[in-house]
């Protein structure tokens, strides 16, 4: 039978956990006892999380500044990383690393950050309808569909599709429709491009 207390502290922590408002140990904690709540909760959770869902999408796109990706990029150079190594192998827990927003209906995950070289490694997601600023690349840079599509550099990327571009390119917008999941390896100096 389940403690009525744990299920009123589940149910009074299903809104934080909706929101991402929690930390990144209670996110997990509490996603780890989801597994084992009563239906009851889960449900809320689940209607939470729809909502959230839709008041993120329910207000105007507003384009980000120019400077913004350059900037962010900068600021993301100069944090420590969340990463395990043994030795000569590096790994990233994912779940451990949380969701940055880069604009309206975008945001990262950085999985790897060289400042020394100015790479960085990332998952990217454009929600349904969102849009990457035009770029200017200031060395390689190599992008893998995951999930969804997007159109890039005019092309039609879906799962499994790879696209490269090459140092001093410049991408124009790239955007999606139904959403995108993408693996991204570039520079953390790309410029913004008109």
């Amino acid at each position: 039978m389940t403690d009525p207390r744990h299920k009123d502290e589940l149910s009074e922590l299903a809104v934080l956990y909706a929101l991402g408002a929690l930390g990144d140990d209670e996110q997990r904690q509490f996603t780890q006892s989801l597994a084992t709540a009563p239906a009851e909760v889960r449900q809320q959770v689940a209607a939470f999380q729809e909502v959230v869902q839709e008041l993120a999408f329910s207000g105007p796109a507003i384009s980000p500044p120019a400077s913004l990706k350059a900037t962010l990029m900068a600021r993301i150079a100069q944090e420590p990383q969340e990463r395990q190594a043994a030795g000569d192998f590096t790994v990233v827990r994912s779940a451990q690393v949380a969701w940055r927003d880069l604009g309206p209906s975008v945001s990262m995950k950085m999985l790897f950050n060289d400042p020394a070289g100015a790479r960085a490694t990332m998952l990217l997601r454009l929600a349904p309808g969102g849009e990457l600023a035009a770029h200017r690349h200031r060395q390689v840079e190599e992008f893998y569909v995951l999930e969804g599509s997007c159109i890039c550099a005019g092309e039609l990327l879906q799962a499994g599709d790879y696209h490269r571009a090459e140092a001093g390119s410049v991408h124009p917008i790239t955007s999606s429709e139904q959403g995108c999941l993408a693996l991204v390896m570039t520079s953390t100096q790309n410029e913004p491009a008109g």
